[in-house]
Protein backbone atom coordinates (compact mmCIF):
# COMPACT_ATOMS: atom_id res chain seq x y z
CA UNK A 1 0.00 0.00 0.00
CA UNK A 2 1.40 3.45 -0.96
CA UNK A 3 1.88 5.93 1.77
CA UNK A 4 0.24 9.36 1.74
CA UNK A 5 2.57 12.22 1.08
CA UNK A 6 2.44 14.70 3.91
CA UNK A 7 0.72 17.97 3.00
CA UNK A 8 3.07 20.96 3.20
CA UNK A 9 0.94 24.07 3.80
CA UNK A 10 3.84 26.53 3.34
CA UNK A 11 5.13 24.85 0.19
CA UNK A 12 1.68 25.15 -1.43
CA UNK A 13 1.49 28.75 -0.25
CA UNK A 14 4.85 29.46 -1.92
CA UNK A 15 3.55 27.96 -5.17
CA UNK A 16 0.48 30.20 -5.04
CA UNK A 17 2.69 33.20 -4.21
CA UNK A 18 4.86 32.56 -7.28
CA UNK A 19 1.78 32.18 -9.46
CA UNK A 20 0.24 35.46 -8.23
CA UNK A 21 3.62 37.13 -8.72
CA UNK A 22 4.02 35.82 -12.28
CA UNK A 23 0.44 36.23 -13.51
CA UNK A 24 -1.13 38.75 -11.18
CA UNK A 25 -4.20 38.30 -9.01
CA UNK A 26 -6.90 38.88 -11.60
CA UNK A 27 -5.40 36.61 -14.27
CA UNK A 28 -4.73 33.74 -11.86
CA UNK A 29 -7.77 31.49 -11.79
CA UNK A 30 -8.76 28.84 -9.27
CA UNK A 31 -8.07 26.31 -12.05
CA UNK A 32 -4.50 27.70 -12.34
CA UNK A 33 -4.08 27.36 -8.59
CA UNK A 34 -5.40 23.78 -8.64
CA UNK A 35 -3.01 22.81 -11.42
CA UNK A 36 0.11 24.42 -9.95
CA UNK A 37 -0.55 23.61 -6.30
CA UNK A 38 -1.54 20.03 -7.09
CA UNK A 39 -4.78 20.44 -5.15
CA UNK A 40 -8.42 20.42 -6.14
CA UNK A 41 -10.72 23.27 -5.21
CA UNK A 42 -12.45 21.12 -2.61
CA UNK A 43 -9.09 21.11 -0.79
CA UNK A 44 -8.07 24.69 -1.55
CA UNK A 45 -11.19 26.32 -0.10
CA UNK A 46 -11.17 24.65 3.35
CA UNK A 47 -7.39 25.03 3.64
CA UNK A 48 -6.85 28.58 2.36
CA UNK A 49 -10.43 29.92 2.02
CA UNK A 50 -11.10 31.84 -1.20
CA UNK A 51 -8.68 33.25 -3.79
CA UNK A 52 -8.44 36.67 -2.10
CA UNK A 53 -7.76 35.09 1.31
CA UNK A 54 -5.05 32.98 -0.34
CA UNK A 55 -3.51 36.14 -1.84
CA UNK A 56 -3.56 37.83 1.58
CA UNK A 57 -1.80 34.81 3.13
CA UNK A 58 0.80 34.93 0.34
CA UNK A 59 1.34 38.68 0.73
CA UNK A 60 1.65 38.34 4.51
CA UNK A 61 4.29 35.62 4.12
CA UNK A 62 6.19 37.60 1.47
CA UNK A 63 6.14 40.87 3.41
CA UNK A 64 7.25 39.19 6.63
CA UNK A 65 10.31 37.85 4.81
CA UNK A 66 11.12 41.23 3.20
CA UNK A 67 10.64 43.09 6.47
CA UNK A 68 13.00 40.69 8.19
CA UNK A 69 15.67 41.45 5.58
CA UNK A 70 15.23 45.20 6.11
CA UNK A 71 15.24 44.87 9.91
CA UNK A 72 18.52 42.93 9.79
CA UNK A 73 20.22 46.15 8.71
CA UNK A 74 19.27 47.75 12.04
CA UNK A 75 20.73 44.83 14.00
CA UNK A 76 24.29 45.29 12.80
CA UNK A 77 26.51 46.42 15.70
CA UNK A 78 28.18 49.83 15.49
CA UNK A 79 26.59 50.51 12.16
CA UNK A 80 27.06 53.68 10.18
CA UNK A 81 23.74 55.36 9.33
CA UNK A 82 24.86 56.50 5.88
CA UNK A 83 25.94 52.98 4.98
CA UNK A 84 22.69 51.57 6.42
CA UNK A 85 20.66 53.98 4.29
CA UNK A 86 22.65 52.91 1.23
CA UNK A 87 22.11 49.22 2.13
CA UNK A 88 18.36 49.50 2.56
CA UNK A 89 17.93 51.39 -0.72
CA UNK A 90 20.06 48.87 -2.57
CA UNK A 91 18.30 45.94 -0.92
CA UNK A 92 14.96 47.37 -2.01
CA UNK A 93 15.97 47.70 -5.67
CA UNK A 94 18.53 44.91 -6.11
CA UNK A 95 16.00 42.12 -5.61
CA UNK A 96 13.92 43.44 -8.47
CA UNK A 97 16.98 43.99 -10.65
CA UNK A 98 18.50 40.57 -9.89
CA UNK A 99 15.24 38.68 -10.32
CA UNK A 100 14.03 40.92 -13.15
CA UNK A 101 10.63 41.45 -11.54
CA UNK A 102 9.00 44.05 -9.36
CA UNK A 103 8.34 43.57 -5.66
CA UNK A 104 5.16 41.52 -5.13
CA UNK A 105 3.75 44.08 -2.69
CA UNK A 106 4.25 46.91 -5.20
CA UNK A 107 2.71 44.80 -7.97
CA UNK A 108 -0.37 44.09 -5.86
CA UNK A 109 -0.58 47.74 -4.76
CA UNK A 110 -1.11 48.74 -8.37
CA UNK A 111 -3.23 45.77 -9.40
CA UNK A 112 -5.68 45.28 -6.56
CA UNK A 113 -5.12 47.64 -3.60
CA UNK A 114 -6.78 50.50 -5.46
CA UNK A 115 -10.09 48.60 -5.44
CA UNK A 116 -9.76 46.23 -2.47
CA UNK A 117 -9.73 47.72 1.03
CA UNK A 118 -8.40 44.58 2.76
CA UNK A 119 -5.36 44.36 0.49
CA UNK A 120 -4.82 48.13 0.68
CA UNK A 121 -4.84 48.05 4.49
CA UNK A 122 -2.44 45.10 4.60
CA UNK A 123 0.01 46.79 2.22
CA UNK A 124 -0.31 50.18 3.97
CA UNK A 125 0.41 48.55 7.34
CA UNK A 126 3.53 46.92 5.91
CA UNK A 127 4.63 50.20 4.30
CA UNK A 128 4.42 51.87 7.74
CA UNK A 129 6.79 49.22 9.11
CA UNK A 130 9.26 49.91 6.30
CA UNK A 131 8.95 53.64 6.96
CA UNK A 132 9.76 52.84 10.60
CA UNK A 133 13.04 51.22 9.54
CA UNK A 134 13.97 54.25 7.43
CA UNK A 135 12.97 56.44 10.40
CA UNK A 136 15.32 54.54 12.73
CA UNK A 137 18.20 54.85 10.26
CA UNK A 138 17.58 58.58 9.82
CA UNK A 139 17.27 59.12 13.59
CA UNK A 140 20.55 57.27 14.16
CA UNK A 141 22.13 59.39 11.45
CA UNK A 142 21.05 62.58 13.20
CA UNK A 143 22.47 61.25 16.48
CA UNK A 144 25.72 60.34 14.72
CA UNK A 145 25.85 63.83 13.21
CA UNK A 146 25.86 62.61 9.62
CA UNK A 147 22.29 63.70 8.71
CA UNK A 148 20.97 67.25 8.92
CA UNK A 149 19.54 68.28 12.31
CA UNK A 150 16.65 70.16 10.70
CA UNK A 151 15.59 67.14 8.62
CA UNK A 152 11.98 66.04 9.16
CA UNK A 153 12.86 62.39 9.55
CA UNK A 154 9.25 61.17 9.69
CA UNK A 155 8.38 62.81 6.37
CA UNK A 156 11.72 61.76 4.84
CA UNK A 157 11.22 58.14 5.96
CA UNK A 158 7.89 58.07 4.13
CA UNK A 159 9.44 59.60 1.04
CA UNK A 160 12.31 57.11 1.06
CA UNK A 161 10.01 54.12 1.56
CA UNK A 162 8.07 55.16 -1.53
CA UNK A 163 11.18 55.98 -3.54
CA UNK A 164 12.42 52.40 -3.86
CA UNK A 165 9.60 51.44 -6.24
CA UNK A 166 10.29 54.58 -8.31
CA UNK A 167 13.96 53.58 -8.51
CA UNK A 168 13.03 50.12 -9.76
CA UNK A 169 10.61 51.62 -12.30
CA UNK A 170 13.49 53.70 -13.63
CA UNK A 171 15.64 50.58 -13.88
CA UNK A 172 12.87 48.67 -15.69
CA UNK A 173 12.66 51.44 -18.28
CA UNK A 174 16.37 52.13 -18.77
CA UNK A 175 18.22 48.99 -17.54
CA UNK A 176 21.02 51.07 -16.01
CA UNK A 177 22.05 49.87 -12.53
CA UNK A 178 24.79 52.50 -12.25
CA UNK A 179 22.23 55.26 -12.78
CA UNK A 180 20.05 53.77 -10.03
CA UNK A 181 23.00 53.64 -7.63
CA UNK A 182 23.83 57.25 -8.55
CA UNK A 183 20.23 58.22 -7.76
CA UNK A 184 20.55 56.47 -4.38
CA UNK A 185 23.69 58.51 -3.70
CA UNK A 186 21.80 61.69 -4.64
CA UNK A 187 19.04 60.83 -2.17
CA UNK A 188 21.68 60.26 0.53
CA UNK A 189 23.38 63.58 -0.30
CA UNK A 190 20.05 65.36 0.16
CA UNK A 191 19.93 64.38 3.85
CA UNK A 192 23.62 64.52 4.78
CA UNK A 193 24.83 67.13 7.25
Amino acid sequence: MGRNREFDYDQKLDIALELFWAQGFHVTSITDLEKHMGMNRSSIYPTYSDKKALLIKCLTRYMKSKLSEYQSILKEPLSDAIENLRKIFRLAVDQGINEDRICLAVKMAFEIAVTDEDVRCLLAHNEKKIEGIYFEILKAGQQQGCFRDNLDIKLTAGFFAGSSSALFKNYALHKNRKAIYDMIETLIQMVKA
